[in-house]
């Protein structure tokens, strides 16, 4: 008899046991003898844990470096496991990466659900944890950008007070919903947040300024995506004539409204994308007038590259 395994397993027994006797309950069922645990919460060594490759095996975790270099144990919600008694282990159905990345970051267990009420049999707790897995975002809501805004005010995020500044500025609203958007409303909020990110509170208000005066601002899809994008790439485009542009087309575009830019753009190029063919109607427009050099120009399709 090899003593040194008969020890290991005894320990590993004895762990396991410990760990399930002093699992806290969080759902139970039924009332009385009838009363059985669901699910149960507890802190598990991770030495414990195990990943069954045969549901989980193309699992290429794409994200796990963005997952070490956010790591933060306050944020870290509960790995999902499921007891396997006859080993003396659990099974990792949801946190995979978790279990990855935590011992490079010094933890050696985490908090973890349990799910007891997997069936015994060996081949239908398997099935039960695959089908697990499978569905194991499918309730989870992902917060949405625009959901985050007023918090990451609060925490001082420069693009977003940026951002909430020139909104209230020039009395803008954001909305939700995708679609044609009622005057004073963002085409995108995803958008906007990156403009201001990216290029900064010139930039951002350089574009809300014009579009306030042309009289845009109080028109349906004022502020959409092609308007803000391509106010953008001629920002970006002549940084030495930002001044003289601002007033050519905060006065220009007061001749037409946000559907006719746009029509017009289309009909001059009409085999390229919609908002590309906004970007170079409306610098064939300041270009032509002001004797200024074009700087844009198409490398494919969808991609609009500066010339430098």
């Amino acid at each position: 008899m090899n003593t040194v395994a008969t020890m290991n397993e005894e320990t590993k027994r004895m762990q396991f046991n410990d760990i399930v006797a002093n699992i806290k309950p969080l759902m139970t069922v039924g009332k009385g003898k009838a009363q059985r645990t669901l699910t149960g919460s507890a802190v598990v060594p991770l030495s414990c844990c195990f990943v069954d490759w045969r549901y989980q095996g193309m699992r290429t975790h794409k994200h796990l470096n963005r997952l070490k270099n956010k790591w933060d144990e306050r944020k870290l919600t509960p790995i999902i496991l499921v007891p396997h008694p006859e080993e003396y282990r659990f099974a990792v159905v949801d946190g995979q990466g978790r279990c990855l990345v935590a011992p490079e970051k010094g933890m050696d267990r985490l908090n973890a659900i349990i799910l007891m009420d997997a069936p015994e049999d060996l081949n239908e707790r398997l099935k039960f944890e695959a089908e697990y897995f499978i569905g194991q975002d499918s309730e989870v809501e992902n917060v949405k950008p625009l959901e985050k805004h007023l918090s990451r005010v609060i925490i001082g995020d420069e693009a977003a007070t940026i951002l909430d500044k020139l909104l209230n500025k020039y009395g803008i609203k954001f909305v939700s919903t995708k679609g044609n958007r009622e005057e004073s409303v963002l085409g995108s909020y995803t958008d906007t947040y990156s403009i201001a990110k990216v290029h900064g509170e010139k930039c951002l208000d350089f574009i809300f300024s014009i579009i306030e005066n042309a009289g845009w601002n109080k028109e349906p899809n004022g502020y959409a995506t092609f308007v803000m994008r391509a106010l953008r790439e001629i920002w970006i485009a002549h940084p030495k004539n930002r001044k003289k542009i601002h007033t050519f087309l905060s006065k220009e575009l007061r001749k037409i409204d946000p559907a006719l830019f746009s029509a017009n753009s289309k009909t001059k190029y009409p085999k390229r994308d919609h908002r590309v063919s906004c970007v170079l109607y409306v610098e064939d427009m300041l270009c032509d007038k002001l004797g200024i050099e074009k700087k844009i120009y198409i490398e494919n399709e969808k991609k609009v590259t500066i010339c430098k």
